[in-house]
């Protein structure tokens, strides 16, 4: 009883010091080093590939994949306009975990009906032939979860690449839109990706190791008390650098939409003020009556925050 009280009181003390210490973790290595893991080669193709077309009362769903800059193949859904007498804004999606480019289709076919092109990606651990990274199997190994985000992120900026490459998208009007898993990629690449203008982040959460440490999920629980104090640490020490702490204060000039719910544990409403207070101007935050998967109010609102700031038509 004695030995399972101390190890309770150690893995309370490794969170009230990495807790205290959140903020240190991005000051810990300046933001050009950070940018660093996210390089690619901008002039590697990328080989798209189309498997299908469907047309939804006007509106072209182009089932593609292309080539990731780390390997495999991106699979996604570009949402076209049938429209093709002027330039369109464009709209990166990325979905929540688990999660694939699914979740965003209907948000996508609805933008296109106002002007906007949109890519919608599935992440590394939603595609077809991909291994099922799931999150109990990769906590006890950090750096494939490591691995996850970063990919993600490079995946996304290929998928900017993608975007511009389009004659019918105007590259100077590109805006993202993330939920959780997404809303965390997001963050990221905000910090690191200059191209897109504006970012919209849903329910996200400033650490990654914070979740780990606090979430009431009964699977996320029953893997957090499946780990020593080593392997915690191992997980935390190997995560830091992918703390979206890191990089919301370093997004500007592009604008930031943070949508959270009052009623959402992850974050709290606490933490993502806290979250939303140290990120780049120009900002707004709103919080919304929901939980984590936020409503229909959300939803128009970045509808329209969106048209003010990459110029797309407003929604009926």
């Amino acid at each position: 009883m004695r030995r399972r009280n101390n190890v309770r009181n150690l893995f309370v003390a490794l969170v009230l010091a990495i807790t205290s210490c959140g903020i240190a973790f991005a000051q810990a290595k300046p933001i050009s080093e950070l940018r660093r893991m996210f390089d690619y080669d901008r002039s590697a193709p990328l080989d798209v590939k189309e498997i299908g077309i469907e047309d939804r009362n006007g509106v072209r769903i182009h089932d593609i994949s292309y080539q990731s800059p780390k390997g495999g193949r991106v699979t996604a859904y570009l949402v076209v306009p049938s429209d093709k007498r002027r330039k369109f804004a464009g709209v990166i999606f990325m979905h929540s975990r688990p999660g694939s480019r699914n979740n965003f289709l209907d948000e996508a076919l609805s933008l296109a009906k106002v002007g906007a092109v949109s890519l919608l990606i599935d992440a590394p651990f939603s595609r077809a032939g991909e291994s099922k990274r799931e999150f109990d199997s990769t906590v006890t190994k950090p750096e494939a979860d490591r691995d996850i985000y970063i990919q993600t992120v490079v995946d996304l900026r290929h998928g900017v690449d993608l975007l511009v490459s389009r004659s019918e998208v105007d590259p100077k009007h590109i805006g993202f839109v993330g939920h959780s898993y997404g809303a965390h990629t997001g963050a990221v690449l905000a910090g690191v990706e200059k191209r897109i203008k504006a970012y919209v982040i849903m329910a996200g959460a400033p650490s990654l190791t914070e979740f780990l440490r606090n979430s009431t999920l009964p699977a996320i629980v029953k893997t957090r008390d499946s780990l020593t104090k080593e392997q915690q640490e191992n997980y935390f020490n190997t995560l830091a650098d992918l703390d979206p702490m890191n990089y919301i204060g370093h997004v500007a000039p592009a604008a930031l939409f943070f949508q959270f719910g009052k009623t959402d544990g992850h974050p709290s409403e606490e933490k993502a003020k806290l979250y939303s207070e140290k990120a780049s101007n120009p900002k707004l935050v709103k919080f919304y009556d929901a939980g984590h998967a936020l409503n229909d109010e959300a939803k128009r609102d970045r509808a329209a925050w969106l048209r003010e700031q990459i110029g797309i038509g407003k929604l009926n």
